[in-house]
């Protein structure tokens, strides 16, 4: 997976821009390009998955259709399934964002359901799309799995800095495995209704998924 440094914003639907800020010390302009690149290649590769299939396209029309060389895809991807499953890094990082922005008042269940709904409400067509992807393509599927770990420790994270807990602590860590797989689940079935009710359904889906834990005791002395 990716570093998941919040430079990302939102992509139109047609071949993401490369273009970034200017006004950033040049270290940073150098990783907010490398970032933008990275999402370009990722959100073009999901719309050419969606449009021709999988197996319709290559490596080489992909490069060639957002302006980068083969190397420069190779720096980033293993492979074109890589690439694609990489989309879901900028979307995870509007979740982290939104939990961010939440009121401090704001109950950790309300943060991380708000978190997630914000998502949902914004990007149900692009979830909806990668979704069938996933389901149809194993070498997609595993990708996506392999870098749970990664987003585990990102909204692992974000509960602890809310709490006051350590990252380590075992309910902070069942808490961020516990909405990694909540929000996959919650994703495949609203996909396998054809999306159905959509971002209204979305959304219902995920409160009813949080309903079942309570995570307003997730405070006090950190225990391992």
């Amino acid at each position: 997976m990716g570093k998941f440094r919040g430079t990302f914003g939102q992509v139109r639907s047609d071949a993401p821009s490369l273009a970034t800020a200017t006004t950033a010390p040049d270290g940073g302009l150098r990783e907010r390009k490398k970032d933008a690149t990275r999402r370009a290649l990722a959100e073009r590769a999901m719309q050419l998955a969606v449009r021709h299939g999988y197996h319709g396209f290559t490596i080489a029309d992909l490069v060639a259709d957002v302006g980068v060389s083969r190397r420069t895809f190779s720096n980033y991807f293993a492979s074109k399934a890589d690439c694609i499953a990489a989309v879901t890094e900028g979307w995870l990082d509007d979740v982290l964002d939104a939990i961010r922005r939440a009121p401090v008042p704001a109950s950790l269940a309300e943060v991380m359901q708000s978190g997630l709904m914000a998502v949902a409400r914004q990007g149900t067509e692009r979830w909806g799309a990668l979704q069938p992807l996933i389901d149809a393509e194993p070498e997609i599927a595993a990708q996506i799995l392999a870098g749970d770990d990664a987003v585990i420790d990102l909204v692992a994270g974000e509960v602890a800095a809310r709490t006051g807990l350590d990252t380590d602590d075992i309910r902070v860590r069942l808490l961020a495995a516990f909405a990694v797989t909540a929000g996959r689940e919650v994703l495949r079935r609203w996909a396998s209704t054809g999306k159905a009710g959509g971002d209204v359904a979305l959304a219902g889906l995920l409160e009813s998924a949080f309903s079942i834990i309570d995570v307003s005791r997730l405070t006090g002395t950190p225990r391992t």
